[in-house]
């Protein structure tokens, strides 16, 4: 394993690179190592408690190890002692950030966007590269590994993003494939790439720290509430408009829509839920209609389904007739069977 990017740190005697009295002391955890680690995953947690433990765990069993995880709770579990009895967290790359984030923060705010951005205000990122993950989120065993081989490749990359897959988990702990979001081609208005506002995920990125020194500003990501449901979208525009967005062909994780999820849940989580349903019955058609319905494929029906779920829900209806019109050209006629 490559020691690059393992450098000193600097401290001001409290085992963090800025002074006390910026942030209260005892809202902090000491710092795991003085060296930099070669990528900071920044997780923003708030009172999912099952969800949590395994999009930790997901972080614990990465192949590649030189990673630091900034855990940013909103102060619901961590005032609860939670993390004290999790033994993954024993791990010191793990380190634990009790929020300062306020009631006024949270009404006004998007507050997701508000952690990661005080994890850089505050200077808390020692990594070299970042990337994010949600409480509700998993990450493949092999997400760092990809994003450092593909580095090593392309040393001169500052953005890239890999593949994952979008799931809804319903209360009964069922698990639905909504949609695959690959990663396919160059991102980003600075190279004439694809969009990536609604199109790529925020768990499909890994950056160089230093492409936000580009910005305008120490608001990386947007924090006015009306931002709330695309937040990373607009986030990551402004990464493409600065940096090309190169893919990385591996699968990075699962983005989980769950009962908790503060943009998903309720009755969004059921309509994505009865979306993700039928998206997988037109797909079991497709593959029963073999040539042709590879062709049909194309028409990417989950995809438009997903994208108009929040201001179409007739979507859902439709494809339900389409589910029952097709199923009769994929039924094997009883005639055709052989009797023993």
């Amino acid at each position: 394993m490559s020691g690059e990017g393992r450098v000193a740190s600097q401290d001001h005697g409290t085992g963090y690179p800025f002074p006390m009295g910026d942030v209260p002391w005892s809202l902090l955890t000491p710092r795991p190592s003085p060296l930099t680690p070669f990528f900071t995953c920044i997780v923003v947690s708030h009172n999912k408690p099952a969800y949590v433990t395994e999009a930790l765990a997901s972080l614990a069993r990465q192949t590649f190890s030189n990673w630091e995880a900034i855990v940013f709770d909103s102060g619901v579990l961590y005032d609860q002692g939670f993390f004290k009895d999790l033994p993954l967290v024993a791990d010191r790359r793990f380190r634990l950030v009790r929020s300062w984030e306020t009631d006024e923060l949270r009404r006004t705010k998007t507050i997701a966007s508000w952690c990661s951005n005080e994890c850089f205000r505050k200077r808390l990122v020692q990594g070299k590269y970042v990337t994010y993950l949600c409480d509700d989120d998993l990450l493949d065993p092999g997400a760092f590994e990809a994003f450092y081989q593909y580095l090593q490749d392309h040393p001169t990359a500052m953005a890239m993003y890999g593949s994952v897959d979008m799931t809804v988990v319903n209360e009964r702990g069922e698990r639905f494939l909504l949609r695959e979001i690959p990663a396919k081609e160059v991102k980003g208005r600075s190279c004439r790439g694809g969009r990536l506002d609604q199109q790529v995920d925020y768990l499909q990125i890994c950056h160089h720290v230093d492409v936000l020194k580009a910005f305008p500003n120490d608001e990386y990501w947007p924090e006015e509430r009306e931002f709330i449901r695309h937040a990373d979208g607009i986030f990551l525009e402004q990464v493409g408009s600065r940096f090309p967005i190169y893919p990385v062909p591996a699968k990075i994780g699962e983005n989980r829509k769950v009962p908790d999820s503060l943009n998903d849940g309720g009755e969004r989580l059921r309509i994505l839920e009865q979306v993700a349903r039928d998206a997988e019955a037109v797909r079991r058609l497709w593959r029963g209609l073999g040539p042709f319905g590879q062709i049909v494929s194309h028409l990417k029906f989950e995809e438009h389904a997903r994208a108009a779920a929040d201001r179409w829900p007739l979507v859902q209806r439709l494809g339900r007739r389409m589910v029952r019109a097709i199923a009769p050209l994929t039924a094997r006629p009883k005639s055709s069977r052989k009797h023993a």
